[in-house]
């Protein structure tokens, strides 16, 4: 368990053996080792995350964005599941676009998500599953504001690390 100094050499004397140790045993590991690291995504493989992770978090903001508060009998509607949809995006774009190191790949996660967004809000039948209310409005238009300003701030986030 503890670290114990090796036994002394017959042509060493031991102070001249402890200097030779290294301190620890993750000084000792990162000089005989070299980092690992994975080779950079392809472009396809970068294109195919963001259309995904946009398609998930169309429908997963989707399923999300009904939820709301009604104050004061109703007359005031608090539409925080939009909200939350938004900053479930946002995120979303936020990480894509600083895996890919690209902020053009938020709007296209971005648009997945409105695409996705939108096929859903067609009324397909007598059932649409986002309705022309407060809370499918701030979520369908929420979408058109937050993808830009997603992209943005991954842009200042990419120079300010160059």
């Amino acid at each position: 368990m503890g670290a114990h100094p090796p036994e002394p050499q017959p042509d060493q004397k031991p102070e001249q053996q402890l200097q030779r140790q290294p301190e620890n045993k993750t000084q000792r590991q990162t000089e005989s080792k070299p980092r690992f690291s994975l080779p950079p995504p392809r472009r396809w493989a970068i294109m195919a995350a963001a259309a995904g992770a946009g398609i998930g978090s169309g429908l997963l903001g989707t399923s999300l964005h009904g939820h709301a508060w009604f104050l004061n009998d109703g007359q005031t509607i608090l539409p925080f599941g939009a909200a939350l949809a938004l900053l479930l995006l946002a995120s979303v774009g936020l990480f894509v676009g600083l895996w890919s190191k690209s902020s053009w790949i938020v709007v296209l996660c971005g648009a997945a998500a409105y695409l996705t967004a939108g096929v859903l809000s067609l009324q397909l039948g007598s059932v649409g599953i986002i309705t022309g209310n407060l809370q499918g409005n701030v979520w369908l238009y929420g979408i058109a504001i937050a993808t830009p300003l997603t992209a943005w701030l991954v842009n200042i986030i990419l120079k300010s690390r160059t």
